[in-house]
């Protein structure tokens, strides 16, 4: 394409340079200017020869508008060029703090029929330790509920309804369906099933944080203390009833499978047919106190200890199967217990 544009302005140059001698040998000779002037005839060319150094004309014109708009377009400025140094990578021997685990949650579960009396101590007491409060009403007639919505502005309470039928502490009841049901709705990484009459000692809310990042057992079995007729006498086994104050099991971790049995009435915890006590667990010496019998004759009437209740005061029964054994308390109550004995008096 040069060649061809060299080709090109070396032909004008040419012509003009004939056209030139031309003329001053003309005033040389007194030729006037005037006459007619001799035309150079190029030669022909074809048309083809034509367009294509047109179109090489039109080529060379673009890219030279293009440079030109190069040439005055704003310079950015470039970086400096990097030093030619190789990159070593050392890592730094710094220490690093663990990541803090989460914080496990502990859910108690409880259902519930007619415990206005009690709840409002049960509720102050749980509240302060449990990180969610699941409660079934089996149908209360009494402030039970009311109570429990009250509460619900200053715990995370969440309360079901599920009707119970049938004489109450007996096999119509179906208790397992019900405990089944709130295990199910428990989100806590430990689950806790205390009923409503039974209060924690106060040493257990310090020691629940240990309690529920130990790695060892699965289970924690509590002593289960259990008043008779007032706060100050607690009843023991005796043959043929043997289950009075004796260790329950109260506590197990969630997500593993551990659930009641099919019992209707006093149903226990299992983990697929396997005893609590089949597994990794562990004793722990801070006691659960049961207030159920703790205040005399002022039981349900539909309890099923109201004959034992009558075989200790004296009163006729219609039979005898065992004795009724006590023995002194010797603990000290827990702090919410002891402000609703103060108010007693």
């Amino acid at each position: 394409m040069k060649k061809v544009l060299r080709q090109v302005v070396r032909k004008t140059a040419k012509t003009n340079r004939k056209q030139k001698l031309l003329k001053r040998s003309r005033r040389k000779n007194g030729i006037k200017l005037t006459q007619r002037r001799r035309t150079i005839k190029l030669r022909k060319r074809p048309l083809r020869t034509i367009k294509l150094r047109k179109h090489l004309l039109r080529k060379v014109k673009k890219r030279l508008r293009r440079s030109k708009s190069l040439r005055l377009a704003p310079q950015v400025k470039q970086p400096p060029p990097l030093l030619n140094v190789p990159f070593v990578y050392e890592p730094l021997n710094v220490p690093h703090a663990p990541l803090p685990e989460p914080k496990p949650k502990l859910s108690v579960i409880v259902p519930i029929l007619n415990e206005e009396k009690f709840l409002p101590l049960f509720l102050e007491s749980v509240a302060s330790y449990a990180d969610e409060i699941l409660i079934v009403d089996g149908g209360s007639t009494d402030d039970s509920v009311n109570i429990i919505n009250q509460w619900k502005n200053r715990a995370n309470i969440r309360l079901f309804h599920i009707k119970q039928t049938g004489l109450p502490y007996s096999d119509d009841w179906n208790e397992s369906i019900v405990r089944n049901f709130l295990v199910d709705q428990a989100t806590g990484d430990w689950i806790m099933a205390i009923d409503a009459d039974e209060i924690m000692d106060d040493r257990f809310r310090d020691a629940l944080p240990q309690l529920l990042v130990q790695k060892e057992a699965d289970a924690i079995s509590f002593p289960w203390v259990q008043f008779w007729m007032n706060p100050q006498t607690v009843r023991i086994s005796a043959p043929n009833d043997e289950h009075w104050s004796v260790n329950k099991w109260l506590m197990w971790r969630n997500h593993m499978g551990i659930r009641y049995d099919d019992a209707k009435n006093h149903c226990k915890v299992h983990l697929f047919g396997r005893y609590m006590w089949e597994i990794p667990n562990r004793a722990e010496s801070i006691s659960a106190f049961h207030y159920h019998y703790a205040f005399g004759s002022r039981v349900k009437a539909n309890d099923n200890r109201r004959r034992d209740i009558d075989q200790y005061l004296g009163k006729p029964v219609d039979r005898i199967e065992y004795d009724i054994v006590t023995k002194p308390f010797t603990e000290k109550h827990p702090a919410v217990m002891e402000r609703y004995f103060a108010k007693m008096v």
